[in-house]
């Protein structure tokens, strides 16, 4: 037990992945536009700087949107179970 939670420290720890709040803001506005589809009520402004630019961390962004399309599949599959 004690090596898994070593192991959760070092992977999102200050050195891991989500290390910067730029690179979870990338990975959460992926979440986000996939599993909530229609359009932003307001664009981000091209020059948008909150700590940098989220999407600067593109990879993140990426990552954010697979797990978007991995969570509808659970959410359909759940709703299959639970209705069927």
């Amino acid at each position: 037990m004690r090596s898994f939670i070593d192991f959760l420290r070092q992977t999102f720890g200050p050195e891991g992945v989500f290390s910067s709040g730029q690179e979870g803001h990338a990975f959460l506005i992926g979440v986000s536009e996939v599993v909530c589809p229609w359009k932003p009520r307001w664009n981000m402004p091209p020059d948008y700087t909150a700590n940098g630019n989220p999407l600067y961390e593109y990879h993140y962004y990426m990552f954010g949107r697979a797990v978007g399309v991995l969570l509808w599949i659970v959410i359909a599959c759940v709703i299959k179970v639970v209705l069927f």
